[in-house]
């Protein structure tokens, strides 16, 4: 293209139309840069809606123009609804845009309901999740998608498991309804509706639920084969509250306090964002709100704990690890996991896990009289559905001790009473009276037996 001699900063434009306008842009040598593209907003008056072309595309600046007066013209005219030239483009991205591509970056920019990212396992579940849909969709455009390919998935075969196939169901759902959803930038949606129309499966029956809780020679003989500087959290997780993996790891020096007995929880741990590298102390704290607590210290464990401190911490520093690992910084879920894994077998319980110990808490600790409130305070929890269904569980031998007792002493002091009784009206007051007595006995049972037979 000839330079020109306009001066730098000028702008050549060609006789204004009737309607918008072509304008040439000049750089600072004077050479045309490109074909700038107006016309008025038909939608928000007073504005411009603006395109540019290459120095070469002149023709093409010229009929984009006059193909954009023809769709205003059907707007004002009522025939056709106008959108933007921006929207439009989306729109025909959306519609070129293969299911893998969306998946992966909604993934990317997934967030919490807080709006926190996402890191650790949190991050790795998300990912085993988009995992089992993903072959059934990754050949199809997004918009290609229909009901009935997501029922041609649905009703296949899901060798995973029916809680990675919820899981699933639940992440697909969510995949598509981001997608019926206007963008924060205010950009329209790329799909009009949720193509996934079929209910959520429901959760299936745990078959961790029905674990007996350790018994205390099991809980010896754990503790026994942990090695020595994590010997204290099957103590801790069985006796003082229940504390999950990552919140184990997560203990520092000064989250405990002997002179008063508490116990703080106020962090777990992960792998950051990403979930790689080595743990390290989450900056988010606990998984929920609810988990950040203040547990009481059983007297029992006062010196098991102060041993441990003196021994294998750094009482200077209260940021140091109660758990301080061999060979890096901050203690790690999986070593922890795998070295119960081995304890367990010589315990002779190759069923539980780590993560059992805190259902262990939580039964036995109803069995002793412990409220349900007082439980799920010990645990964290805010939802009395999970405290009782996943968290605790029936004691057959501790059920039938109760049952017989009711049934023995009930029935045995009303008739003992009877004999000496010469009415049916003193019969039945001296029976109410014991059922009273009875009550009483045994209201501090009466409570878990209830809940405990709910969840079972």
């Amino acid at each position: 293209m000839p330079k020109t001699n306009i001066p730098v900063g000028k702008v050549m434009s060609k006789p204004r139309s009737q309607w918008g306008t072509v304008i040439p842009r000049y750089d600072d040598s004077g050479s045309l840069s490109a074909w700038q593209v107006r016309y008025p907003n038909p939608v928000d008056h007073g504005k411009k809606v603006q395109k540019q072309f290459k120095p070469h595309q002149e023709h093409e600046a010229h009929v984009w123009l006059e193909n954009e007066h023809h769709l205003v013209d059907l707007h004002t005219k009522g025939i056709q609804t106008w959108v933007h030239p921006r929207d439009r483009m989306r729109r025909e991205r959306a519609n070129q845009m293969m299911f893998k591509e969306y998946v992966e970056q909604w993934a990317v920019e997934y967030t919490l309901l807080n709006g926190e990212r996402i890191a650790g396992g949190t991050r790795r579940n998300l990912y085993l999740d988009i995992a089992h849909f993903m072959p059934a969709f990754e050949g199809l455009r997004l918009t290609e998608i229909k009901p009935r390919h997501i029922k041609n998935w649905y009703d296949g075969p899901h060798p995973e498991g029916q809680w990675s196939f919820r899981r699933a169901c639940m992440r697909l759902k969510a995949v598509f309804r981001s997608a019926t959803t206007m963008s924060m930038d205010g950009s329209p949606p790329l799909l009009k509706d949720n193509p996934f129309i079929f209910p959520i499966p429901p959760e299936p029956d745990s078959v961790r639920e029905d674990i007996p809780p350790v018994t205390p020679k099991q809980l010896r003989v754990l503790a026994e084969n942990m090695p020595d500087y994590t010997r204290l959290t099957v103590f801790l997780s069985t006796l003082a509250g229940g504390l999950r993996c990552g919140e184990l790891c997560g203990l520092q020096v000064g989250d405990i306090d002997l002179d008063n007995k508490i116990l703080r929880v106020r962090r777990s741990i992960n792998r950051g964002h990403l979930d790689r590298g080595e743990a390290r102390f989450t900056k988010t704290k606990t998984k929920t709100k609810r988990s950040v607590r203040d547990l009481p210290i059983p007297d029992a464990l006062v010196d098991m704990i102060r041993e441990h401190l003196h021994t294998f911490c750094d009482l200077d520093d209260p940021t140091s690890p109660v758990f301080v690992p061999r060979r890096v910084k901050v203690m790690s879920q999986t070593t922890l996991e795998a070295q119960f894994a081995r304890a367990r077998k010589k315990a002779g319980r190759s069923d539980l896990m780590l993560h059992d110990l805190r259902a262990s808490h939580a039964t036995l600790l109803m069995l002793k009289g412990g409220t349900l409130r007082e439980v799920m305070n010990q645990l964290g929890h805010a939802s009395e559905k999970v405290a009782i269904k996943h968290y605790q569980r029936v004691v057959a031998e501790h059920q039938r001790q109760i049952v017989n007792l009711l049934a023995d002493e009930f029935l045995q002091e009303a008739y003992a009473e009877g004999t000496q009784t010469d009415s049916l009206e003193d019969i039945v007051n001296v029976t109410e009276q014991r059922v009273r007595e009875l009550t009483r006995m045994i209201a501090d049972f009466k409570q878990a037996i209830d809940e405990l037979n709910l969840a079972s």
